[in-house]
Protein backbone atom coordinates (compact mmCIF):
# COMPACT_ATOMS: atom_id res chain seq x y z
CA UNK A 1 0.00 0.00 0.00
CA UNK A 2 1.64 3.73 -0.84
CA UNK A 3 1.43 5.53 1.90
CA UNK A 4 2.09 9.02 0.16
CA UNK A 5 0.75 8.63 -3.31
CA UNK A 6 2.40 11.34 -6.20
CA UNK A 7 -1.51 13.21 -6.73
CA UNK A 8 -1.39 13.51 -2.95
CA UNK A 9 1.79 14.92 -2.59
CA UNK A 10 1.46 17.21 -5.33
CA UNK A 11 -2.02 18.55 -3.84
CA UNK A 12 -0.28 18.83 -0.33
CA UNK A 13 2.75 20.95 -1.44
CA UNK A 14 0.70 23.21 -3.69
CA UNK A 15 -1.81 24.25 -0.83
CA UNK A 16 0.92 24.17 1.76
CA UNK A 17 2.98 26.64 -0.22
CA UNK A 18 0.48 28.89 0.46
CA UNK A 19 1.04 29.44 4.29
CA UNK A 20 4.35 30.64 5.74
CA UNK A 21 6.55 28.98 7.51
CA UNK A 22 9.65 29.15 9.38
CA UNK A 23 12.77 28.19 7.53
CA UNK A 24 15.52 28.89 10.62
CA UNK A 25 15.83 30.83 13.88
CA UNK A 26 17.06 34.38 13.41
CA UNK A 27 19.92 33.56 15.74
CA UNK A 28 21.07 30.99 13.22
CA UNK A 29 21.03 33.16 10.32
CA UNK A 30 24.49 35.16 11.42
CA UNK A 31 25.50 37.87 9.11
CA UNK A 32 28.35 36.78 6.48
CA UNK A 33 26.87 33.05 6.69
CA UNK A 34 24.79 31.16 4.45
CA UNK A 35 22.28 28.80 5.89
CA UNK A 36 20.65 26.03 3.92
CA UNK A 37 17.72 24.69 4.47
CA UNK A 38 14.73 22.82 2.65
CA UNK A 39 10.99 23.65 1.97
CA UNK A 40 7.89 21.24 0.58
CA UNK A 41 11.12 19.35 -0.95
CA UNK A 42 12.50 22.56 -2.18
CA UNK A 43 16.39 23.40 -1.25
CA UNK A 44 16.14 27.05 0.40
CA UNK A 45 19.35 29.36 0.70
CA UNK A 46 18.89 31.97 3.60
CA UNK A 47 21.68 34.68 4.40
CA UNK A 48 21.50 38.57 5.90
CA UNK A 49 21.93 41.17 3.41
CA UNK A 50 24.07 44.28 3.89
CA UNK A 51 21.40 45.59 5.95
CA UNK A 52 20.87 42.39 8.54
CA UNK A 53 17.55 41.87 6.50
CA UNK A 54 17.13 38.13 6.19
CA UNK A 55 16.43 37.15 2.64
CA UNK A 56 15.59 33.75 1.10
CA UNK A 57 16.10 32.51 -2.27
CA UNK A 58 15.86 29.02 -4.39
CA UNK A 59 19.27 27.35 -2.80
CA UNK A 60 20.35 25.50 -6.51
CA UNK A 61 22.33 28.03 -8.70
CA UNK A 62 20.87 27.87 -12.12
CA UNK A 63 23.95 27.60 -13.88
CA UNK A 64 25.54 23.85 -13.03
CA UNK A 65 23.09 23.18 -10.11
CA UNK A 66 25.66 23.62 -7.53
CA UNK A 67 23.67 23.98 -3.54
CA UNK A 68 24.04 27.78 -3.09
CA UNK A 69 24.34 26.86 1.08
CA UNK A 70 28.10 25.97 0.13
CA UNK A 71 28.49 29.82 -1.03
CA UNK A 72 29.47 32.84 1.35
CA UNK A 73 28.33 36.33 1.63
CA UNK A 74 29.56 39.01 -0.27
CA UNK A 75 31.04 42.64 1.48
CA UNK A 76 28.01 44.12 0.06
CA UNK A 77 25.76 41.60 1.20
CA UNK A 78 25.06 39.38 -2.45
CA UNK A 79 25.04 35.39 -1.77
CA UNK A 80 27.95 33.97 -3.79
CA UNK A 81 27.58 30.50 -5.26
CA UNK A 82 30.92 28.60 -3.83
CA UNK A 83 31.36 26.72 -7.84
CA UNK A 84 31.87 29.43 -10.68
CA UNK A 85 31.33 33.12 -7.82
CA UNK A 86 28.09 34.38 -9.61
CA UNK A 87 26.25 36.70 -7.25
CA UNK A 88 22.93 37.11 -6.53
CA UNK A 89 21.15 40.18 -4.39
CA UNK A 90 17.77 39.65 -2.19
CA UNK A 91 15.57 39.61 -5.29
CA UNK A 92 17.59 37.07 -6.71
CA UNK A 93 19.34 38.70 -9.59
CA UNK A 94 22.06 37.57 -10.38
CA UNK A 95 24.78 41.06 -10.35
CA UNK A 96 27.41 39.49 -11.30
CA UNK A 97 28.90 36.77 -13.30
CA UNK A 98 32.94 36.72 -12.84
CA UNK A 99 32.95 35.02 -16.58
CA UNK A 100 31.93 37.53 -18.53
CA UNK A 101 33.17 40.74 -19.71
CA UNK A 102 31.67 43.64 -18.04
CA UNK A 103 30.43 44.88 -21.60
CA UNK A 104 28.25 41.43 -21.89
CA UNK A 105 24.59 41.52 -20.29
CA UNK A 106 23.40 39.36 -17.75
CA UNK A 107 21.05 36.68 -19.27
CA UNK A 108 17.71 36.73 -16.92
CA UNK A 109 17.73 33.28 -16.73
CA UNK A 110 20.95 33.69 -14.15
CA UNK A 111 18.02 34.86 -12.03
CA UNK A 112 16.89 32.14 -8.81
CA UNK A 113 14.14 32.90 -7.53
CA UNK A 114 13.61 35.33 -4.57
CA UNK A 115 10.57 34.40 -1.72
CA UNK A 116 8.66 36.83 0.74
CA UNK A 117 10.68 36.69 3.83
CA UNK A 118 9.23 38.06 7.56
CA UNK A 119 11.06 37.96 10.92
CA UNK A 120 8.92 36.77 14.09
CA UNK A 121 9.02 35.19 17.65
CA UNK A 122 12.72 34.70 17.14
CA UNK A 123 12.27 33.01 13.63
CA UNK A 124 12.81 33.59 9.61
CA UNK A 125 9.78 32.90 7.99
CA UNK A 126 8.98 32.16 4.37
CA UNK A 127 6.05 32.28 2.33
CA UNK A 128 6.57 30.27 -1.63
CA UNK A 129 3.72 32.24 -3.60
CA UNK A 130 2.70 35.90 -3.79
CA UNK A 131 0.85 38.39 -1.79
CA UNK A 132 -2.17 37.54 -3.96
CA UNK A 133 -1.56 33.73 -3.79
CA UNK A 134 -1.18 33.55 -0.02
CA UNK A 135 -4.34 32.15 1.83
CA UNK A 136 -3.49 33.14 5.22
CA UNK A 137 -0.94 35.61 6.89
CA UNK A 138 1.88 34.85 8.88
CA UNK A 139 1.01 33.86 12.07
CA UNK A 140 1.15 36.64 14.99
CA UNK A 141 2.68 35.73 18.40
CA UNK A 142 1.54 38.68 20.60
CA UNK A 143 3.15 37.76 23.41
CA UNK A 144 6.33 37.14 21.98
CA UNK A 145 6.71 40.67 20.95
CA UNK A 146 4.46 42.71 23.74
CA UNK A 147 7.39 43.63 25.33
CA UNK A 148 6.24 41.97 28.79
CA UNK A 149 7.47 38.43 28.23
CA UNK A 150 11.25 36.94 27.91
CA UNK A 151 11.42 35.11 24.80
CA UNK A 152 13.39 31.70 24.74
CA UNK A 153 13.42 30.40 20.90
CA UNK A 154 13.72 26.01 21.43
CA UNK A 155 16.13 23.78 19.74
CA UNK A 156 14.79 22.33 16.65
CA UNK A 157 13.77 19.44 15.94
CA UNK A 158 13.15 17.09 12.92
CA UNK A 159 10.54 14.58 12.32
CA UNK A 160 9.83 11.74 9.86
CA UNK A 161 6.50 12.71 10.26
CA UNK A 162 3.91 14.62 8.56
CA UNK A 163 3.14 17.99 9.64
CA UNK A 164 -0.32 17.38 10.05
CA UNK A 165 0.40 14.15 12.23
CA UNK A 166 2.89 16.70 14.09
CA UNK A 167 0.23 19.22 15.14
CA UNK A 168 -2.64 16.78 15.95
CA UNK A 169 -0.07 15.05 18.50
CA UNK A 170 0.67 18.65 19.85
CA UNK A 171 -2.67 18.84 20.82
CA UNK A 172 -3.87 16.03 21.74
CA UNK A 173 -4.40 15.87 25.79
CA UNK A 174 -5.33 12.45 26.11
CA UNK A 175 -2.01 10.86 25.97
CA UNK A 176 -0.78 13.35 28.69
CA UNK A 177 -1.53 10.48 31.34
CA UNK A 178 0.42 7.85 29.88
CA UNK A 179 3.35 9.15 27.80
CA UNK A 180 4.43 11.84 29.70
CA UNK A 181 4.33 10.22 33.30
CA UNK A 182 7.95 10.89 33.33
CA UNK A 183 7.81 14.79 33.17
CA UNK A 184 4.15 16.58 33.65
CA UNK A 185 1.43 13.59 33.14
CA UNK A 186 -0.61 12.73 35.80
CA UNK A 187 -1.45 9.15 35.87
CA UNK A 188 -4.50 9.22 38.08
CA UNK A 189 -5.89 11.55 35.56
CA UNK A 190 -6.72 8.90 32.47
CA UNK A 191 -10.02 10.03 32.06
CA UNK A 192 -10.24 12.62 29.68
CA UNK A 193 -13.68 14.46 29.56
CA UNK A 194 -15.17 15.29 26.07
CA UNK A 195 -13.42 18.76 24.46
CA UNK A 196 -15.52 21.96 23.81
CA UNK A 197 -13.20 23.25 20.82
CA UNK A 198 -14.47 26.56 19.44
CA UNK A 199 -14.77 27.33 14.99
CA UNK A 200 -13.70 30.66 14.88
CA UNK A 201 -16.09 32.98 12.63
CA UNK A 202 -13.52 32.89 9.58
CA UNK A 203 -13.16 29.59 10.20
CA UNK A 204 -9.26 29.30 10.13
CA UNK A 205 -8.98 28.94 14.23
CA UNK A 206 -10.10 25.96 17.25
CA UNK A 207 -9.39 26.80 20.26
CA UNK A 208 -10.36 24.43 23.16
CA UNK A 209 -9.62 24.89 26.84
CA UNK A 210 -7.82 22.04 28.64
CA UNK A 211 -8.37 21.86 32.86
CA UNK A 212 -5.74 18.65 33.77
CA UNK A 213 -3.65 18.93 37.53
CA UNK A 214 -0.28 18.66 35.76
CA UNK A 215 2.48 16.50 38.08
CA UNK A 216 5.93 18.76 38.56
CA UNK A 217 9.07 17.49 36.59
CA UNK A 218 10.88 17.60 39.52
CA UNK A 219 8.81 15.53 41.69
CA UNK A 220 9.24 17.77 44.69
CA UNK A 221 5.86 19.64 44.47
CA UNK A 222 2.30 18.12 44.50
CA UNK A 223 0.00 18.07 41.08
CA UNK A 224 -0.92 21.36 40.68
CA UNK A 225 -4.21 22.90 38.99
CA UNK A 226 -3.87 24.29 35.43
CA UNK A 227 -5.51 24.98 32.23
CA UNK A 228 -3.95 24.49 29.13
CA UNK A 229 -4.96 26.62 26.71
CA UNK A 230 -5.27 25.88 23.16
CA UNK A 231 -5.63 28.04 19.91
CA UNK A 232 -4.42 26.67 16.81
CA UNK A 233 -4.00 28.58 13.40
CA UNK A 234 -4.78 26.33 10.90
CA UNK A 235 -3.35 24.12 9.61
CA UNK A 236 0.34 24.62 10.80
CA UNK A 237 0.57 26.64 13.73
CA UNK A 238 -0.48 26.44 17.60
CA UNK A 239 0.07 28.37 20.88
CA UNK A 240 -1.13 26.95 23.79
CA UNK A 241 -1.01 29.09 27.05
CA UNK A 242 0.06 28.02 30.52
CA UNK A 243 2.33 25.24 28.94
CA UNK A 244 5.30 26.18 31.12
CA UNK A 245 3.77 27.44 34.02
CA UNK A 246 1.10 29.50 34.46
CA UNK A 247 1.05 32.72 32.33
CA UNK A 248 3.86 30.86 29.87
CA UNK A 249 2.83 30.75 26.50
CA UNK A 250 4.43 27.80 23.95
CA UNK A 251 3.93 28.63 20.33
CA UNK A 252 4.95 26.35 17.90
CA UNK A 253 4.89 26.00 14.14
CA UNK A 254 4.95 22.80 12.12
CA UNK A 255 6.99 23.67 8.89
CA UNK A 256 6.77 20.88 6.48
CA UNK A 257 10.31 19.64 5.08
CA UNK A 258 8.74 17.43 2.46
CA UNK A 259 4.95 15.70 2.53
CA UNK A 260 6.20 13.34 5.27
CA UNK A 261 8.63 15.06 7.26
CA UNK A 262 8.38 18.16 9.31
CA UNK A 263 10.62 20.41 10.91
CA UNK A 264 9.35 21.68 14.40
CA UNK A 265 9.96 24.89 15.73
CA UNK A 266 9.22 26.03 18.63
CA UNK A 267 9.20 29.38 20.95
CA UNK A 268 7.97 29.38 24.67
CA UNK A 269 7.23 33.17 26.31
CA UNK A 270 7.07 33.53 30.30
CA UNK A 271 6.36 36.36 32.53
CA UNK A 272 9.63 38.87 32.75
CA UNK A 273 9.95 38.11 36.35
CA UNK A 274 10.66 34.46 36.25
CA UNK A 275 13.91 33.21 36.48
CA UNK A 276 14.31 30.56 33.78
CA UNK A 277 17.02 28.22 33.72
CA UNK A 278 17.67 27.68 30.03
CA UNK A 279 19.58 24.61 30.01
CA UNK A 280 17.35 22.79 31.98
CA UNK A 281 14.11 23.89 30.43
CA UNK A 282 15.38 22.67 27.78
CA UNK A 283 16.36 19.34 28.63
CA UNK A 284 12.47 18.77 30.33
CA UNK A 285 11.42 19.84 26.81
CA UNK A 286 13.13 17.45 25.13
CA UNK A 287 11.91 14.83 27.30
CA UNK A 288 8.50 16.00 26.38
CA UNK A 289 9.23 16.11 22.92
CA UNK A 290 11.37 12.82 22.23
CA UNK A 291 8.83 10.36 23.06
CA UNK A 292 6.18 12.10 21.45
CA UNK A 293 8.22 12.01 18.33
CA UNK A 294 8.47 8.44 18.31
CA UNK A 295 5.25 7.87 18.53
CA UNK A 296 4.13 9.74 15.99
CA UNK A 297 6.85 8.63 13.17
CA UNK A 298 5.64 4.94 14.01
CA UNK A 299 2.13 5.68 12.83
CA UNK A 300 0.52 4.52 9.84
CA UNK A 301 -0.65 5.72 7.30
CA UNK A 302 1.85 8.07 7.35
CA UNK A 303 -0.55 11.16 5.91
CA UNK A 304 -3.50 11.84 8.71
CA UNK A 305 -6.58 10.29 7.30
CA UNK A 306 -8.78 12.94 6.61
CA UNK A 307 -12.21 10.71 6.26
CA UNK A 308 -13.61 10.31 9.89
CA UNK A 309 -14.42 6.50 9.08
CA UNK A 310 -10.58 5.75 8.59
CA UNK A 311 -9.59 5.48 12.14
CA UNK A 312 -11.74 5.15 15.28
CA UNK A 313 -12.78 8.80 17.05
CA UNK A 314 -14.66 8.91 20.62
CA UNK A 315 -15.68 11.53 22.36
CA UNK A 316 -12.15 12.82 23.50
CA UNK A 317 -11.10 12.59 19.98
CA UNK A 318 -12.83 16.13 18.93
CA UNK A 319 -10.14 18.24 18.30
CA UNK A 320 -8.71 15.52 16.12
CA UNK A 321 -12.51 15.28 14.18
CA UNK A 322 -12.36 19.20 14.23
CA UNK A 323 -9.02 19.82 12.38
CA UNK A 324 -8.85 16.95 10.28
CA UNK A 325 -12.87 18.52 9.23
CA UNK A 326 -11.49 21.84 8.27
CA UNK A 327 -8.45 20.32 6.73
CA UNK A 328 -10.54 18.42 4.50
CA UNK A 329 -12.40 21.49 3.70
CA UNK A 330 -9.50 23.68 3.04
CA UNK A 331 -8.75 21.01 0.12
CA UNK A 332 -5.86 19.16 1.47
Amino acid sequence: MSVCGSGAVQVFEQLAACFWHPVARSADVRSGQVTGTRLLDRPLAVWRDGDGRAQVVDGICPHRGTSLALGDVTIDGCLRCPYHGWRFDGSGRCTLVPQLAPSRPIPRQADVRAYRVSEHAGLVWACLVDEADELRPRPTWAAATDGRHQVHVGEVYDWKAQAFRQVENFCDVAHFSVLHVDTFGNPALEVVAPLAVEVSDDGWRLSFDFPYEACDPTGSRPPAPMVFEYEIDLPFSVSLGNASGPGTSLCMASSPLSATETRVFWVCTFPLDIEVDEEAYEAIEARIWNPDRAIVESQRPVRLPLDPLEELHLSFDRFAVAYRKRLKEIGF
